[in-house]
C-alpha cells in the first residue's frame, strides 16, 4: 500500500510539472478550443521500409557521428570539421525539415569545466548548421535532458530526483540553443509500471527547461541492448501500445527508431510485425480523434 501512495504522490507531482509546462498563454484562444497537435516521425531503418508517409508518419532526418566525419570522434574534445557540418545540414534539409544530431560522447555529467565545454562545443555545432540553413528545425538526440532511468523513476521530492534537476539545470543553455527536444524513452526492463513513471520523469525533465519548446520522445519497439537477456527482443504489444500512448498524454510528438539487425545491416521490414500493426492504429487513432 506504501508503494501505491507514493506512485500516486510521483504521479501528482509530475502531472503538476506537467499541467504548469504545458499551458496556453492568456489570449491563446485556439489552443483552448483546439487539440494540441501530436507528430509522429520517421527515423527507422529497416530494409524496404514502405512509404510511412502514406499512414501520417513524417520524414526527420537523423545525423550521426560518423556523418561528419570518420576519425573527429575518437578524440574526447574535437569538434568536427565545420564545412563537413554544414554540407550534411544542407543534406538533412533536402530530405526533411526535422534534423536530429547524434552526438553522445561528450560528457555532460561529472566536473563543471567539462560539462560546460562539452556544452560549447554541441552550441558551435548548431551555430554551424543554422548558419548553414538557418530554417532547419534541429535537436540532439537524448539531451536535454540527460537520460537517467534510475533517478527518472523516483520521486519528484527525493533526493535522487533532486540531483537529476540539478544536473539537467546545467544544461539549460543547450536547451536554448535547440528549436526541439528529443529525450530518449527506450526499453531498459519488462516491468511496464517502471517504464511509465520513467516517461514520466524523463518528459517533465524536459518540460522544465524546454521554455514551452515542443518535446519529441525517442521510442524502439525492442528491448535496448544493455538488457543481456532480452536486448534486441520486440516489445509484448501491449507495452508498445502502452508507450505510444503514454507519449501521446504527455509529448508532443514521437520519433520512432529502429531496424538496426545484426552485421551492422539494417534489419528486413515486415509488414505483419505485431509493433508495427499496434503502430498503424494508433496513427488511425491520432488522426480521426473521437469527439
Amino acid at each position: 500500500m506504501s508503494d501505491l501512495r507514493g506512485f500516486a504522490a510521483f504521479l501528482l507531482r509530475v502531472l503538476s510539472i506537467m499541467a504548469l509546462c504545458a499551458a496556453p498563454s492568456i489570449g491563446d484562444a485556439q489552443s483552448l478550443t483546439q487539440p494540441k497537435p501530436f507528430v509522429v516521425f520517421d527515423g527507422l531503418l529497416y530494409a524496404d521500409k514502405p512509404n510511412l508517409a502514406l499512414v501520417g508518419i513524417q520524414p526527420i532526418s537523423i545525423t550521426y557521428a560518423g556523418q561528419f566525419g570518420k576519425d573527429w570522434f575518437k578524440t574526447a574534445t574535437r569538434l568536427p570539421d565545420k564545412e563537413v557540418v554544414q554540407r550534411v545540414a544542407l543534406e538533412s534539409k533536402a530530405k526533411a525539415g526535422y534534423v536530429v544530431i547524434d552526438i553522445e560522447h561528450w560528457p555532460l555529467t561529472g566536473d563543471s569545466a567539462q560539462v560546460e565545454s562539452s556544452l560549447s562545443r554541441y552550441i558551435t555545432v548548431l551555430q554551424w548548421i543554422k548558419e548553414a540553413v538557418p530554417e532547419l528545425v534541429t535537436g540532439y538526440y537524448g539531451v536535454p535532458p540527460l537520460r537517467d532511468y534510475w533517478r527518472a523513476i523516483r520521486p519528484p521530492l527525493s533526493k535522487e530526483w533532486e540531483s537529476l534537476s540539478t544536473d539537467n539545470d546545467r544544461l539549460r543553455s543547450l536547451a536554448g540553443a535547440v528549436d526541439v527536444l528529443f529525450p530518449s524513452l527506450y526499453t531498459f526492463y519488462a516491468d511496464q509500471g517502471a517504464w511509465v513513471r520513467y516517461a514520466y520523469g524523463q518528459i517533465a525533465q524536459a518540460r522544465r527547461c524546454a521554455n514551452g519548446k515542443p518535446v519529441y520522445v525517442f521510442l524502439w519497439p525492442q528491448y535496448h541492448d544493455s538488457n543481456r537477456t532480452l536486448s534486441g527482443t520486440y516489445l509484448p504489444v501491449d507495452y508498445w501500445r502502452l508507450e505510444l500512448e503514454t507519449a501521446r498524454q504527455y509529448a508532443d510528438g514521437i520519433v520512432l527508431w529502429g531496424g538496426w539487425g545484426k552485421n551492422n545491416r539494417p534489419a528486413q521490414w515486415d509488414e505483419e510485425a505485431g509493433w508495427w500493426k499496434v503502430t498503424k492504429d494508433f496513427m488511425t487513432t491520432i488522426q480521426n480523434p473521437k469527439p
